[in-house]
Parts: C-alpha cells; sequence; structure tokens
C-alpha cells in the first residue's frame, strides 16, 4: 500500500515537472517569436525611415569621359538624378541605356563609397557636321552618321562644318582627322574645297581667324598646328601650307591676295600698252 502511494506520488510529481516544462518551453518559443518579430519590425521602420529620408538618395553623380555629349544629356539618358535612391541603382541597366545613345560607344557605371555614382563614357570621333540628302548630320569616324536636331544641334559648336567636298574626299578627311586631338579638331570652324590650288585643295578657316591650306593627307600635321601659331604669331605671314607628302607646314601669302596682285600686274600691263 505505501509503495503505490510512494510510486502515484511520484507519478504527479512527473508530470507537474513535465506540465511545468512544457508550459516554459512554450513561454520560451513565445518570447522567441517575439524578440524576432521586433528585430524584423524594427529593421522594416530603419528601413522605411531611410527611404524616405535624404540619407538613402544619392549624393553626387560624375560624368567623366565625355567630350561632345553634355553632362545634362548623358545624366538625361541615363534616367539618374540626386532624387534617385542609391541602394536600388543597377549600373549594368544604367550601361544599356547610355550605350543606345550613337554617339557613345562604351561606358562604365560604378556605385562609389558615400553614395556617389561615376558613369565613364567613351564616345565615338566625331569629325565634322555636313549638309546630306537634305538634312544635316554629324560625321563620325568609320563613316558613320548622326542626324542632327534641335536635342543635339549643339554638338555642331564642337566640329567643323565640312562643305564641297566629294564622297572620296570625304571619306579622307575621316580618316586623317580621327587621330587628331579633339582640342584640334574643335578649333576647326570650317572645312571648304578649294579648287584655285590643286595640290592643297582644302581650305581650314580656323577658330582663331588662321586659315589653312592643304590635302585631306596632310591632315594628319594639325596636331602641330598650336606649336606652329606660336611661331606664326612674329612672322606676319598670312596663312598656312601643309604638304602631305613631306610633313612640311609653312607660312606665306593667301592665295586670294596672289590673285589680287596678278590681276594689279596684269591692269598695269594693260595701261602700259
Amino acid at each position: 500500500m505505501l509503495n503505490e502511494k510512494k510510486n502515484l506520488l511520484d507519478k504527479n510529481v512527473l508530470f507537474h515537472i513535465w506540465k511545468n516544462k512544457k508550459i516554459t518551453d512554450k513561454n520560451q518559443k513565445i518570447r522567441n517569436v517575439c524578440f524576432l518579430l521586433s528585430i524584423v519590425l524594427s529593421l522594416v521602420i530603419i528601413g522605411v525611415l531611410y527611404f524616405v529620408s535624404d540619407v538613402s538618395r544619392i549624393y553626387r553623380i560624375t560624368v567623366v569621359g565625355n567630350h561632345y555629349l553634355s553632362e545634362e544629356d548623358i545624366l538625361a539618358r541615363s534616367s539618374l538624378s540626386t532624387e534617385n535612391r542609391f541602394l536600388p541603382v543597377l549600373p549594368f541597366s544604367v550601361e544599356k541605356k547610355l550605350k543606345e545613345d550613337p554617339l557613345i560607344a562604351d561606358c562604365k557605371v560604378s556605385k562609389l563609397d558615400h553614395r556617389l555614382v561615376q558613369i565613364s563614357v567613351v564616345e565615338k570621333k566625331a569629325i565634322a557636321y555636313m549638309y546630306e540628302n537634305g538634312s544635316y548630320v554629324l560625321v563620325l569616324e568609320n563613316d558613320e552618321r548622326i542626324p542632327l536636331n534641335n536635342d543635339n544641334l549643339y554638338l555642331i559648336s564642337k566640329v567643323p562644318f565640312l562643305e564641297g567636298c566629294t564622297i572620296e574626299d570625304v571619306i579622307l578627311i575621316e580618316k586623317n582627322l580621327k587621330d587628331c586631338d579633339y582640342k584640334i579638331i574643335n578649333e576647326i570652324s570650317e572645312i571648304h574645297f578649294f579648287p584655285q590650288l590643286k595640290y592643297q585643295n582644302l581650305e581650314l578657316i580656323m577658330r582663331d581667324g588662321n586659315y589653312i591650306f592643304t590635302s585631306p593627307y596632310g591632315l594628319k600635321i594639325l596636331n602641330h598646328y598650336f606649336d606652329m601659331r606660336s611661331s606664326h604669331a612674329s612672322s606676319g605671314e598670312g596663312c598656312y601650307y601643309f604638304e602631305d607628302i613631306s610633313g612640311n607646314a609653312y607660312t606665306s601669302a593667301c592665295p586670294w591676295e596672289e590673285i589680287e596682285e596678278t590681276e594689279i600686274a596684269e591692269e598695269e600691263t594693260e595701261e602700259e600698252e
């Protein structure tokens, strides 16, 4: 009898221990769930506060490598601004948009520290602009053309106007100008065919007021123009002449001055007769 009571007591004790442990485990699970929910809720609140604050926005966007396209145009094509959130920016997606521009050969978008975004572009070389097939076009290296309209008309300030040349000459001009520095090409205001000279039948009007006469092959000498201009300032001669075969450059009287002198001489001869 005593043993039975003892066994029953032991069972009751074990039951109470098991029951208390179960309650304790349940309470622990509830506490764990509440703890996890509080962490998740805190993260959500922090995330919402972050994304609605100015701290989440792009701090600055820099554009490098552009010679022709303006920074404003590149930013417009990228659809990026300081109003965009920094974290969701996908560089490859922005690069894809920029490469759709016919003047951009390649680009790289980098997300840097302190919420900075850098856009590095590689542009195709622009040679000139010209009137072709009823409209103005930008002439690129490798004989590519970009139609000019109100959106990109400002590009004509970066390159010379090309007029009066044959298709063959245009190709030669492209070939020889593409190796010239951007600053040199920008320094040329106009390029015209000049039939009065047989071997130097291109007339280049420079933005500084100087005139250069050469052939398409002589355009490669242009990279030395700034050095030649410094020495030319003291010479007082009128125009530059580039020789394509020898690679020499010199200054002399402009063609129209020689024509004037010839006409005056002819008039004087007629009067004497």
